[in-house]
């Protein structure tokens, strides 16, 4: 096993070394990268590090204090404390910026989550106009950056509507399951004695329904959207227009949406002794404040059990991050190529190259697209 490991992990360093020759090194530039704190990103700060510099990473809450972000420091990249509360106050990030960034180089923000929507500007300002821009990598980040209702003075260009992640969002689908399955086996029960509401039905939750159904589990399907709803609805799904009337029918809950889907309200619809996963990070699906009026206990390292002040309860795996992080979070060479698209992103948000799509977004150009599929097709396709 140990060989086999040692055997993938070379051969996607030599993928990513291969891009990031192919693209070039960028001297003036300094990268400072919201991450995820897991195994794939002990190998892709040093990968974005042969694109740019990587000054400052902001782990994701709550996995700032695991055994992969022990290594990352070891590797040293400086790290500061994230929270949306952080990301949102001015003069701290550019102070953290400075820090670690020469008075002379420009910055990108590498953005999971649309953590700088709502101060952007503001960073920019007080960086004297070396802020290059913003590199988002998920769907609910855009969302974010494109609700905020401000005008930004930087571009926006993100990797999460690419062709490209279309293999990515697959997988977590099926991690997702994998994951929630495993957990219910340590408590002596099995994912076919729950019924399922999927929360969110975009290329995530729609993966996730779709495995679900799969292993024969009953699915109800919500979303916010008119379209996502008649789409799942034309595939076959029970669509309900009510969340809480889809919570209540529903004793395990996969929430997808990105937009604090698990407030009071939908926490009190929940059936007592439902289960509850997330497929981004628990700032991003629960209101907080609501989450507290419940009393936790922890059961095990990946589940916790909720209790209100009655009879009612409810089991939250991960502690309401990606369930799929308990177990690695990667799944197999695929996941590496939205990885890939990501440096070319950065390159040609540096360079001025990428593709306006509207306002402020932009995307990688389509040409950039076929290199990095051509790189990765070398590398991990067979001759």
């Amino acid at each position: 096993m140990n060989q086999l490991s040692d055997f993938e992990n070379l051969r996607l360093r030599a993928y990513f070394s291969h891009l990031a020759t192919s693209l070039g090194f960028i001297p003036d530039l300094k990268l400072v990268s919201v991450a995820h704190m897991v195994s794939n990103a002990i190998t892709f700060l040093p990968a974005l590090a042969d694109v740019a510099p990587v000054a400052l990473v902001l782990p994701k809450p709550k996995t700032e204090k695991t055994e992969e972000a022990k290594q990352i420091r070891a590797l040293g990249f400086p790290m500061q404390t994230l929270t949306r509360d952080w990301a949102k106050e001015v003069s701290g990030v550019v102070r953290a910026v400075k820090k670690h960034v020469g008075n002379r180089e420009r910055v990108i923000l590498v953005d999971i989550g649309g953590y700088f929507s709502q101060s952007l500007n503001g960073i920019a300002d007080g960086l004297g106009g070396r802020l290059v821009g913003v590199m988002e990598g998920t769907e609910n980040g855009v969302q974010k950056y494109e609700s905020s209702g401000l005008t930004y003075r930087v571009p926006v260009v993100t990797v999460a509507r690419s062709p490209l992640k279309l293999p990515e969002d697959y997988h977590v689908g099926t991690g997702i399951v994998f994951s929630v399955e495993a957990v219910l086996r340590e408590q002596a029960q099995i994912l076919q004695t729950r019924t399922a509401c999927v929360i969110g039905y975009g290329r995530v939750g729609s993966s996730v329904a779709e495995v679900l159904r799969g292993r024969g589990i009953p699915t109800v399907v919500h979303d916010r959207s008119p379209i996502a709803m008649a789409e799942a609805a034309a595939r076959g799904f029970q669509v309900l227009r009510r969340l809480d009337d889809a919570l209540r029918m529903s004793s395990l809950i996969i929430s997808a949406t990105g937009g604090h889907a698990l407030d009071r309200r939908a926490l009190a619809s929940l059936k007592s002794g439902a289960m509850i996963a997330t497929v981004t990070s628990a700032d991003d699906e629960f209101v907080e404040e609501d989450l507290k009026l419940y009393r936790p206990s922890r059961v095990s390292s990946s589940i916790t059990r909720y209790d209100s002040e009655g009879q009612r309860y409810f089991w939250l795996v991960n502690n309401g991050n990606p369930a799929n992080f308990l177990h690695g979070a990667v799944i197999g060479p695929a996941m590496q190529l939205i990885k890939g698209e990501k440096m070319a992103a950065i390159h040609a948000l540096a360079h001025g190259t990428y593709v306006k799509n509207g306002n402020f977004v932009g995307e990688v150009s389509e040409e950039a697209r076929v290199k990095v599929a051509e790189i990765w097709n070398e590398h991990f396709l067979d001759d």
